[in-house]
């Protein structure tokens, strides 16, 4: 509530635009029940066909009005609408930036409770919510015309007036409880579904459909038990907003039918004072019904706002003009949060362009983790890395990262084309393209497919071969035609052809004057390697230069 008041007050001429605009259009509602009353006065009693026809013409008129400015106001609502978008866009940006090691430890089971609080909020942040809120203040024109026809029967429809805010007080609370731990369940839902689908083969093979079961069985009893409990909730408060129109409807009409007979009203002010009670009460029972997704609304833009607040990469610093790729560390050290021991300390190193830098390590010692280092994925702990003698810390982690070829363990690719997985938003001449097709041995694959380079993915090619994703991964990566490559067990899970393709081509990069730092227990590439740093010798890695 506070969210959307403080949005809709923020853009003062439309807000003020918008009050006049309401104003406008309950003062006009006031025509119907005037018709009514008129109607009933003066042509019942005089039978005048004149007056009939102008009261006709003239509350048609109005009606009309109304309908017009209703839908301009409605129009000028959606202005705020925009605000969803914008922050739908610092959602997204805060994704493509947010540090690498954060979102992979933190957000990896949440991606799903982000798009569902946004869509919250643009569901209920929008203009419909906020015309709602607007005509609450305004209930006020009925009442004081109802006291205009008669105090009392004022006063019986303040009365009713305040019920609605006092079922809000008594279970919105309680809706609002059940809602949150409906979520929660959801969200256990989600992942289940999401081991379902992603370790399919595994539940299958080990035996673990028995475990997944008794958590989806639990875990439906609770959404069942949930759901009756807030639907029984929903359904009490909804009845009662139904009951009040029938009570105040019986309260008016009853209460004012003793007022007519006394004299006091007329027939004509009774029913009209009738529709004016009913017009008085719609806006309070609308908002009532729309306050429990407005704090839910409330509660999912806290969560952005926390997720806002993760940090992101720093895309302001240096660049180097002419990148070279020499490499220089001092007395790194580096230790995951909430951990006893280091993966490693005391790492000394300086390697340059035609140097093959090999990582190797039993599993588990660090090898991933010190590539990641490398490429600006993790923040060491402790220590200096230079690159062409700048400190890594002080240049911008944008440009650093567009001069690595980068070749991750588990390569991931986006729906869309080959082409744009391959490319991306890089500049590459075609024929140099079709070479690194040719050197990563993905010609002949992408050419026997029936749109060839534009074969679009829809599952983000996880169906493909690991051959094929490791090429387009080596393929993505030179591409880049960068100074500095950082290969992450690059031969894992290829053939021997394939891993013949890949040792070809380093040899071939390091010619071409490249930096190469490899991650790999692979014998082959340790062969050609002129460095070796062992991780498995703890806590000071072990480094070797190799005699060729």
């Amino acid at each position: 509530m506070k969210t959307l008041l403080a949005r809709v007050t923020s853009n003062r001429p439309l807000f003020i635009k918008l009050l006049v605009a309401s104003f406008l259009v309950n003062i006009l509602a006031l025509a119907t029940p005037i018709y009514v009353i008129q109607v009933l006065q003066r042509y019942v009693a005089y039978g005048v066909s004149s007056t009939l026809v102008t009261l006709i013409l003239g509350v048609t008129f109005i009606v009309i009005f109304e309908f017009f400015f209703r839908n301009i106001r409605h129009r000028m609502a959606r202005e705020y609408e925009l605000k969803n978008v914008e922050i739908a866009n610092m959602v997204l940006t805060k994704l493509n930036n947010i540090k690498s090691h954060i979102y992979e430890v933190s957000f990896k089971l949440r991606n799903d409770l982000i798009n569902k609080n946004l869509n919250i909020i643009q569901n209920t942040f929008s203009a419909s919510t906020i015309l709602i809120i607007l005509d609450v203040p305004f209930t006020i024109i009925f009442l004081l015309a109802l006291f205009l026809i008669h105090y009392q029967i004022g006063l019986i429809c303040l009365f009713f007036l305040l019920i609605p805010f006092l079922i809000d007080r008594v279970y919105s609370a309680k809706i609002n409880k059940l809602s949150k731990q409906s979520e929660l369940i959801q969200s256990s839902v989600f992942r289940i579904f999401d081991n379902v689908i992603t370790r399919n083969l595994s539940i299958k093979f080990y035996a673990l459909t028995n475990p997944i079961a008794k958590s989806w069985n639990f875990l439906a009893n609770r959404t069942a038990n949930n759901r009756e409990d807030l639907e029984a909730e929903k359904n009490l408060t909804s009845s009662f907003s139904s009951s009040i129109g029938s009570l105040l409807t019986i309260s008016v009409i009853g209460w004012g039918a003793t007022l007519a007979v006394d004299g006091q009203i007329s027939v004509g002010a009774l029913i009209g004072a009738n529709i004016l009670a009913a017009r008085a009460l719609m806006p309070l029972v609308r908002y009532v019904g729309t306050k429990n997704n407005l704090l839910l609304a409330e509660n999912s833009m806290n969560e952005i706002n926390e997720y806002l607040k993760i940090p992101s990469d720093i895309s302001e610093g240096a660049s180097i003009k002419d990148f070279k790729g020499h490499i220089e560390i001092r007395d790194l050290f580096f230790q995951y949060p909430n951990t006893k021991n280091p993966i490693f300390e005391s790492l000394n190193l300086s390697f340059g362009p035609g140097n093959i830098v090999s990582i190797i390590g039993s599993n588990g010692s660090g090898k991933s983790t010190l590539v990641n280092i490398f490429s600006s994925v993790l923040e060491i702990t402790r220590g200096n890395i230079l690159i062409d003698g700048v400190e890594l810390s002080q240049l911008s982690k944008t440009w650093y990262r567009n001069q690595i070829a980068f070749s991750p363990q588990e390569p991931k690719f986006i729906d869309g084309s080959l082409k744009d997985n391959l490319i991306g938003s890089n500049k590459v001449k075609e024929s140099d393209f079709m070479r690194i097709l040719k050197e990563v041995d993905l010609a002949n694959y992408i050419n026997n497919r029936e749109n060839g380079i534009n074969t679009q993915f829809e599952d983000r090619g996880e169906t493909l071969p690991v051959g094929i994703r490791k090429r387009m991964s080596l393929a993505r990566a030179m591409v880049k035609q960068s100074q500095l490559f950082v290969l992450d067990e690059p031969t894992e899970g290829l053939d021997k052809a394939g891993k013949e393709t890949v040792i070809t081509l380093i040899k071939n990069e390091c010619l071409k004057n490249k930096s190469i730092i490899i991650a790999t227990n692979d014998q082959e590439i340790v062969n050609i390697s002129d460095i070796l740093i062992d991780m498995s010798s703890k806590p000071k890695p072990n480094i070797s230069m190799v005699k060729k």
